[in-house]
């Protein structure tokens, strides 16, 4: 299952579709885009994709209306991407995930362990490694790539039986991951035994005890009520992902260029905040599990970069991407291969 769909990666439940926010003037716009995603409606990415829609209809004096189509309403995450390659709609976002298999650099932010937090990644992203990344999207996949990526979030790793504190911890441990071939080497190479269950049986075979741990966003958490059948949440932050906003490419250079400026800051002001939404979210899913009797741990993570180094698992990412690539993550991220 992609994880744009699930509500719980994002947080929140459906409900009607919300009527975009956009401000009333005497006449009609004289350009109207839509913006599909499949988000739920009380997320912090709809909400600021509604006030960004907002700020470029005043901006604009009206001349331009942006459409936003939440919850899977203009069509499913697959779909929604090519309908802008393809110029059937004109605004959408996309994971790293999802571009991957179109693109292997655009998942280097899920790297293991790659950036220690938010204040560490964001100059990353916004600079020169998220500019390599935005350039190769553009060329590759055919799309214009917004400055600001929005924030996906962090994974952690919640476990039945034992804490997590140091990268020995993970020897033996049975552990449910994405179907991603990433993310199972990350794990093998921590010691770890990396098993795929899908999100409907996760709970299950958690509570049977078919699995030690499983790996996720604290929303996730939250969501499947894992906390009630897991101890224990380390705050490893050993990967991330992000959504990039992706436009037609056709569309965006018939696009007056006043409005071109106009539509781009919104968006991008409207991903600043959606990422301090996301990180007071974080702080307030954390304080609720707490409550809730679920204990978290904080991470010795140079031990686990250690580990990864000896096992050639960011060798291998550097064989993967290419030197030029490796030195712009290494310059970012200070991880070394």
């Amino acid at each position: 299952m992609n994880p744009l769909v699930r509500r719980s990666v994002l947080r929140g439940a459906g409900g009607v579709l919300a009527a975009p926010m956009i401000a009333r003037f005497a006449r009609a716009a004289e350009i109207t885009w839509r913006f599909g995603h499949v988000a739920p409606l009380d997320t912090p990415l709809h909400q600021r994709l509604l006030e960004a829609a907002d700020a470029i209809a005043k901006r604009s004096d009206g001349r331009m209306e942006l459409r936003i189509i939440g919850e899977g309403r203009a069509g499913i995450q697959s779909g929604l991407l090519a309908q802008v390659r393809g110029g059937g709609m004109e605004m959408t976002v996309a994971s790293g995930a999802q571009l991957t298999p179109l693109l292997a650099l655009a998942a280097i932010p899920s790297i293991g362990f790659l950036f220690d937090d938010q204040g560490k990644l964001w100059p990353a992203m916004d600079e020169d490694l998220g500019r390599l990344i935005r350039a190769q999207i553009a060329t590759q996949i055919g799309v214009e790539v917004l400055d600001k990526i929005w924030d996906f979030g962090f994974h952690h790793i919640t476990t039945g039986n034992r804490p997590i504190r140091t990268a020995a911890d993970l020897a033996g441990l049975k552990i449910r991951t994405q179907i991603d071939a990433g993310q199972m080497d990350l794990f093998r190479s921590l010691n770890a035994l990396p098993v795929v269950i899908t999100l409907p049986y996760l709970r299950a075979a958690l509570e049977q005890r078919q699995l030690d741990g499983q790996e996720g966003m604290l929303a996730l958490i939250t969501h499947a009520r894992l906390h009630e059948v897991q101890a224990y949440c380390a705050m490893t932050h050993h990967a991330w992902d992000g959504l990039w906003v992706c436009v037609n490419p056709a569309a965006w250079k018939k696009l007056p260029e006043r409005l071109r400026g106009i539509a781009a800051n919104a968006l991008n002001g409207a991903a600043s905040r959606q990422r301090e939404d996301i990180l007071k979210q974080e702080v307030s899913l954390r304080d609720s599990l707490s409550q809730s009797g679920m204990m978290f741990t904080e991470v010795d993570r140079a031990s686990f970069r250690d580990a990864l180094r000896r096992q050639g698992y960011y060798a291998r990412a550097k064989a993967k991407f290419g030197e030029a690539a490796w030195a712009v993550i290494q310059k970012a991220s200070g991880v070394a291969a």
